[in-house]
């Protein structure tokens, strides 16, 4: 929310979500690494480089479908692609949310009370009544259910009843989200999606090299906050996560650290939002995005 305020990214839709916070949170790494308010710039920008690599993912798949397709968002919270997509021109034929029904509930309750989020929905919406309760919406083009993702069978069981098809091209979508199930949970998620979907793609982006002393630091400075990272162990490398989805029955993975994807971003816009706040901490911020990285992986019967 405090980086759309800046200008990182534009997001209409995230101020229905999340209120303006008074003032900036301190970054918290520390052991002389990070310390200071000065460094939020280094988060900020790391940031916009998950926003945008993601997004680009995100929008490949929806042109190689040319939005025949259908997305499933895992652990989305607040998230507001949905919006974004529809202003856009690229809704897929589905878009379907997953959260803990806490949230779930609270991201419906917003919905449901203010006007620019509602208004969209209704607008895609076509055939029979729209159905919205207090733990689910479901209209013919977006849905939201209340599911906990340790267990796929109940997954599967409540996206069916919100007309998931299995035939359709399919994007999965989990950021940060992974990374707080065991390995065999996420394994069990992952597996359950190659082998429900003939055609999808997976995007996972989560955290990388956490083996390391700088790693070591941030699992600490989370467990300050009661954070407990429970899959840790398969962040370990580049390496460990692409063989994660490949063990788990998906034919192509790929992984790249948030450098290599900060590198590939457009340089013009770049330079732009490094323009909005002086990037003084150059060595943390790298240390910084070396320790995440987006995965993508694919199943891909029809040669798309």
């Amino acid at each position: 929310r405090f980086a759309v305020s800046v200008g990182y990214w534009k997001d209409p839709y995230i101020q229905y979500f999340v209120r303006q916070a008074k003032e900036r949170k301190a970054p918290e790494i520390n052991r002389g690494k990070l310390a200071s308010e000065d460094s939020a710039n280094v988060f900020l920008t790391g940031y916009y480089a998950r926003v945008h690599g993601v997004s680009y993912l995100i929008k490949a798949f929806l042109k190689k479908t040319e939005c025949n397709c259908q997305i499933v968002n895992l652990g989305a919270g607040m998230d507001t692609l949905f919006w974004r997509l529809k202003d856009e021109n690229l809704l897929p034929r589905k878009y379907f949310e997953v959260d803990f029904p806490m949230i779930v509930a609270r991201k419906i309750h917003n919905i449901k009370s203010k006007p620019p989020l509602s208004k969209p929905i209704m607008e895609s919406h076509s055939g029979d009544s729209l159905l919205i309760d207090s733990h689910s919406l479901d209209s013919s083009r977006y849905s939201i259910v209340g599911a906990d993702l340790r267990f796929s069978s109940d997954l599967e069981e409540k996206l069916k009843k919100h007309d998931l098809d299995i035939h359709l091209p399919t994007l999965l979508v989990a950021e940060c989200v992974l990374v707080y199930m065991t390995p065999q949970q996420s394994a069990n998620l992952l597996k359950w999606a190659a082998s429900t979907f003939p055609v999808a793609m997976f995007i996972n982006y989560e955290q990388v090299n956490m083996t390391d002393r700088f790693g070591q630091i941030m699992i600490e400075n989370l467990q300050r906050r009661q954070c407990n990272l429970a899959g840790v162990e398969v962040c370990r490398s580049l390496d460990s996560q692409r063989e994660r989805l490949l063990l788990n029955g998906w034919e192509t993975a790929r992984a790249i650290d948030m450098m290599k994807v900060y590198s590939f971003l457009p340089q013009a816009d770049v330079k732009r939002i490094e323009g909005l706040e002086f990037l003084d901490e150059k060595e943390l911020f790298e240390q910084l995005m070396q320790h995440y990285c987006i995965c993508w992986a694919s199943k891909d019967s029809s040669n798309l």
